[in-house]
């Protein structure tokens, strides 16, 4: 037995309803922050890393987290960061 095969049509109007499609772009999405207040990703980043240094400065050295906290911070690690913070009891 042998494979039937569809015809390839390849028609001036064929292509043009496939470049149609292409050109078409959708709008730009809104801005969604699952946070109240509206902050951004990078906003809620940017706090986190903010109260972490500030623990950084009232930790002593050896405590044990501050290690963590100091990485979680220089790596700009969200979720050592959201970790550390929660251990520490300070969550954002």
């Amino acid at each position: 037995m042998t494979r039937s095969t569809r015809p390839v049509l390849d028609t001036a109007e064929s292509r043009e309803e496939e470049s149609q499609v292409l050109r078409r772009t959708t709008p730009p999405r809104a801005r969604i922050s699952s946070t109240p207040g509206g902050m951004t990703s990078h906003e809620r980043l940017e706090q986190k890393l903010k109260l972490g240094q500030k623990l950084l400065n009232e930790l002593p050295a050896s405590n044990e987290h501050a290690r963590l906290l100091s990485i979680a911070v220089m790596r700009r690690d969200e979720a050592l960061l959201d970790g550390v913070l929660a251990a520490l009891g300070r969550e954002i």
